[in-house]
């Protein structure tokens, strides 16, 4: 199933094309887009074009940071409902749950997910591999994310890191402007920290009564989309893996079903977990390792292996399938 986007996620881009020396719509043109994805940002388009269209972009252009660049343009109405309904939650802990749980709307091929350690909260994006995200599509989603939590807490606000897990640019400039100092690269996950009570942050721009209707307004848009049975498992395999507990056990329970159902569920979409399984480790495991920073141990615990042994066998066995 194609993951689709919303053309929002397209606003601004010509000003930036052509600021860089591209033509917007023959950058178009060479990732399958029509030229009318500028014309409304509510039309649905494949997510693996849109990817490809950043990452052209970067290269053609010579521009490292293009999409990073383009992210200082989003807003929470960047997100269209979604945005709307997060705006007026009373706390960013709140609006953050709202996002998570309706980002599907806005984006298929990108979850967020929270995790608090203590007094420090990670906030992790994670793409379907299946579109190919690379490094400019993931530094636009996390600038976006950035200049959200900037919105909520305060221009003054830092965070305790932004974490990518590509390798650094050459240069560091524009990084540094946008997001700050606190900077990690080559890590294990793309995402933000911050401190965990700033999820409990008032949002000063918060509308109660609008809220209200705000969701009553757009009842009938959360209700008549939903991800598919097959979309919801590979987030789940593609954030389960780096833990080491990736199972069809592991999926059902954070499914709130049986094993037996998600394999029947599956089943009647054409795939099974196992395929599924296998699919998402070979697309992680071709990005990470063309990243050239990264030991094969490492990669070997990223995909779920519990040694490296057990990678290189299931290396050759895909080798020998082909």
């Amino acid at each position: 199933m194609t993951a689709l986007m919303r053309s929002a996620s397209l606003t601004h881009y010509a000003d930036l094309a052509e600021s860089v020396g591209l033509v917007p719509h023959e950058m178009l043109a060479a990732v399958g887009l029509s030229r009318t994805c500028f014309d409304s940002t509510e039309l649905r388009i494949p997510a693996a074009s849109v990817m490809r269209l950043m990452e052209l972009s970067g290269e053609m252009s010579g521009e490292e940071s293009f999409g990073l660049r383009l992210s200082v343009t989003r807003r929470l109405s960047s997100f269209g409902v979604v945005g709307m309904l997060a705006r007026d939650e009373p706390t960013l802990r709140q609006a953050l749950d709202t996002l998570t749980r309706y980002l599907y709307l806005h984006n298929e091929s990108l979850t967020t997910r929270i995790h608090e350690y203590g007094e420090v909260t990670v906030i992790e994006q994670l793409f379907l591999p299946s579109v190919g995200a690379g490094r400019q599509s993931v530094e636009l989603a996390l600038g976006a994310l950035y200049h959200t939590l900037c919105l909520a807490l305060g221009k003054e606000w830092q965070p305790r890191s932004v974490s990518f897990m590509h390798p650094p640019p050459a240069h560091l400039s524009w990084h540094r402007s946008i997001l700050g100092s606190n900077l990690l690269f080559s890590q294990d996950y793309n995402g933000i920290a911050l401190s965990t009570s700033d999820m409990d942050a008032p949002l000063h721009f918060a509308d109660p009564a609008m809220r209200q209707q705000t969701r009553q307004l757009v009842r009938d848009d959360l209700s008549a989309t939903a991800m598919s049975f097959r979309d919801e498992v590979e987030q789940l395999i593609t954030a389960l893996l780096p833990t080491g507990r990736c199972s069809a056990e592991q999926v059902a329970l954070q499914l709130g079903v049986d094993r037996r159902t998600v394999h029947r569920r599956l089943s009647v979409q054409g795939t099974t977990f196992i395929q599924l399984l296998s699919e998402i480790r070979e697309e992680q495991a071709q990005r990470l390792m063309a990243f050239g920073d990264r030991r094969l141990t490492d990669i070997a615990g990223l995909l779920g292996f519990s040694s490296l042994s057990a990678f290189s066998r299931w290396r050759a066995g895909r080798s020998e399938a082909k």
